[in-house]
């Protein structure tokens, strides 16, 4: 069985106000192309297909129009698994009539059992080719839930132990169960963090999980660039989810196709077990690697054939480093560059040595009437600890509670001498009607 494994579309995103939509629709039409190049008789999609639980209408649109369009191809399979930026509800929705279309979507495993889970992918004959363990992104409250409410005999026993290891363990019986003698495949999905990966996602996505940043925070002019800043778009994972190891996986799957992780990758140097990482730069970190989907060739109890194949870019990001003039010279570089050859593109700046300088003013000429669009400048700690004022600048990137919001909320409405003791005393006061506010907001 030949398929195409893709995960961590976005659908819909915008990051840093920059509209895709023509860049994901190209991907969407060269995708479909590749499809019958590649020949391929089904398409995994391993999760996040849309950026945020209530996408946008054109996003929407772009998502149906493109299974539309796999129709009139010889894919005759499409599976599609929520991730944990999607709602299920909503993928869920239309799961009906697109069933009927040969597109099997689980979107969430509530009101689900196993078997809805386990289902054949077939040719365009109608002959079974592989079965598929359809498992999405899940919570670690609805796995528990998932068994508390199972009443599947055999599967809803009460064993201790590692929950998400058993779901797949009993998707893999009952398709085993299903395939019986027929010498076919059996592949699974997910959409998680699993630990042990190769290359540089396993280590952005550590990052990503631990450092507890958010980005945005940062993206003033000026701002201060914290070590620790992850910029991958990956949204934390929380619980047993957010580590699983390879074991989790049963190793008699021919292929596990995974989301979440934005880079190409194996997992523990297993071949049977991959991310096929995210078809979009989803951050200037990502700027410079390229973007793959994978040509599974699988057959039962043998090796997978995996080609990565290039996702040709639609648009251009770029994310350059270094004291003012390097960033000059690469902004000259890249003008050149793109007058010989345009593409829309969108840089990110950061000054990581000399002197501290406005960005904005030093680089007006650089930038004004360019055929590319600087999105951040951004100053390291570096820059800064040589600059007046350091300790305040650092300041400045501290994450405040609500109450600290509150406290200069009042202090900024004081006078400007006006730091008597009295005053300061009534900050506690403030501040517990300011919570018992928010509390009965939130009731």
């Amino acid at each position: 069985m030949k398929f195409i494994h893709t995960a961590d579309w976005h659908l819909g995103n915008t990051m840093h106000d920059i509209d895709r939509t023509r860049e994901t629709g190209a991907f969407l039409e060269w995708l479909e192309s590749e499809i019958e190049t590649v020949g391929a008789q089904a398409l995994v999609i391993a999760g996040d297909i849309f950026d945020v639980v209530n996408p946008s209408n054109m996003a929407k649109t772009q998502y149906y129009k493109f299974l539309a369009s796999l129709l009139k191809t010889e894919c005759s399979n499409v599976v599609v698994v929520g991730g944990n930026h999607d709602s299920g509800t909503l993928l869920d929705a239309p799961a009906g009539i697109l069933d009927a279309l040969n597109i099997k979507v689980v979107g969430s495993i509530n009101n689900r059992k196993i078997d809805d889970f386990v289902f054949e992918l077939k040719d365009a004959q109608g002959n079974a080719i592989g079965i598929c363990c359809a498992l999405p992104f899940m919570r670690d409250l609805e796995l528990e839930q998932f068994y508390k409410n199972s009443d599947d005999g055999e599967y809803a026993n009460n064993a201790d132990g590692d929950l998400l290891k058993r779901l797949y363990a009993d998707a893999h019986r009952y398709a085993v169960e299903l395939r019986g003698d027929r010498n076919i495949p059996v592949i699974a999905t997910g959409h998680l963090y699993a630990s042990n990966l190769s290359g540089r996602d396993a280590e952005n996505a550590e990052n990503a999980e631990n450092a507890g940043i958010a980005e945005n925070a940062f993206a003033g002019e000026n701002a201060v660039m914290p070590e620790t800043s992850v910029d991958d778009g990956v949204r934390e994972v929380i619980g047993t989810l957010g580590n699983v190891d390879v074991s989790t996986f049963p190793s008699e799957l021919d292929y596990v196709a995974l989301g979440h992780i934005h880079y190409t990758s194996m997992v523990a140097k297993n071949p049977k077990v991959r991310y096929s990482g995210s078809p979009f730069v989803m951050g200037f970190d990502e700027a410079n690697c390229k973007r793959y989907v994978l040509a599974v060739d699988v057959a039962q109890g043998a090796v997978p054939v995996v080609e990565k194949i290039e996702v040709p870019k639609a648009m251009r990001f770029e994310q350059f480093k270094g004291d003012i003039e390097t960033l000059k010279l690469k902004l000259r570089n890249l003008e050149k560059e793109l007058v010989a050859n345009p593409v829309e593109t969108y840089v990110d700046l950061l000054l990581t040595s000399g002197d501290f300088v406005s960005l904005n003013d030093a680089l007006e000429k650089e930038e004004t009437g360019k055929h590319f669009v600087v999105k951040r400048h951004r100053i390291s700690r570096d820059v800064l600890r040589g600059a007046t004022g350091f300790d305040e600048c650092v300041e400045s990137t501290k994450q405040y509670s609500k109450e600290d919001y509150f406290r200069m909320l009042i202090a900024s409405n004081l006078q400007e001498n006006d730091e008597s003791a009295a005053v300061k005393n009534q900050y506690d006061k403030f501040i517990s009607l300011f919570n018992e506010a928010v509390s009965k907001a939130h009731e």
